[in-house]
Parts: structure tokens; C-alpha cells; sequence
């Protein structure tokens, strides 16, 4: 049998479990003590969440291993996504390095995040998505401009 035939059957059978769980979840009844109020509680809503949790911890694995799969079969693009990671954290570490740990005056906050090490990562994750988001405009550019001249 072929690893397609296999996925599909899989995923059907995912889906399956997930429908009767859903008709389950509202069409089961309610915790004792929560039905007929604002805050009714289907019976298996443990049940259902860890369910997601099943389907998301399979999605991810899938999503790691797939893309490892192509990369093995196809160095070429090995190659090339060597370079994409390398430079993202050439463009991370600048930002690290441009972020500020300084602590903010923040009037009336006594909260627990306004702490260097916090304040650091946030900044870090800021600036690299302002270089992203420049690099994405600049390129939408060069891509406009260099189809006029084509």
C-alpha cells in the first residue's frame, strides 16, 4: 500500500474520531451541578482538549519530519536552507544586539516583566520582525520594479 493511500486513511480516520468527540461534546449533557446556567460544562471537556493536544503534538511531528524527508532527498535545497537559517540568526543576533535591557518607568505597573532579561527578548523578537517586515516591503518593491523592465 502506498504511504498516500496510508496518510488518507489516517486522516480519516483523525477526522472520525474528532466528529464523534465534537457530537459528544454537545450533544453529551452538561456536568452535574453546571447545566441550565451560563456557565454549562459539556461532560467531556477534558476529553476534547486533550484530544487537541493529540492532534496538534501529530501535526507538529509531521511538520518536523516531512520537511527533513524532502531536505534529504534533495541536498540542493539543503544547501539553500542552510543559508536561510544561517542568516536568520545572523539577523537575530543583530537584533539582540541592538535590543535594550533598560528597565521601563511604567506608571502603576508593579508587574513581574518589566525585568532586563524580559525585556531584552522582547526587544530582540521586535527588531527582527521590523528587519522582516522591511526586508518583505523591499522586496514586494524590487519584485514590482524589476517586472517593469522586463
Amino acid at each position: 500500500m502506498k504511504f498516500a493511500n496510508i496518510a488518507k486513511y489516517l486522516l480519516w480516520a483523525l477526522m472520525g474520531i474528532s466528529l464523534v468527540l465534537v457530537a459528544i461534546f454537545f450533544f453529551g449533557g452538561f456536568v452535574e451541578g453546571t447545566e441550565g446556567t451560563n456557565v454549562a460544562e459539556p461532560v467531556i471537556t477534558e476529553v476534547i482538549l486533550r484530544w487537541a493536544y493529540v492532534l496538534f503534538l501529530i501535526a507538529g511531528f509531521f511538520a518536523l519530519v516531512f520537511p527533513l524527508i524532502f531536505i534529504a532527498g534533495n541536498l540542493k535545497s539543503a544547501k539553500r536552507l542552510g543559508i536561510v537559517i544561517l542568516i536568520g540568526a545572523v539577523l537575530i543576533f543583530i537584533s539582540n544586539r541592538l535590543a535594550s535591557g533598560e528597565l521601563l518607568n511604567l506608571i502603576q505597573y508593579t508587574g513581574p516583566d518589566n525585568v532586563p532579561g524580559t525585556l531584552k527578548t522582547v526587544g530582540t523578537f521586535l527588531i527582527f520582525t521590523y528587519i522582516l517586515g522591511v526586508v518583505a516591503i523591499l522586496s514586494i518593491l524590487y519584485s514590482a520594479i524589476s517586472n517593469l523592465f522586463k
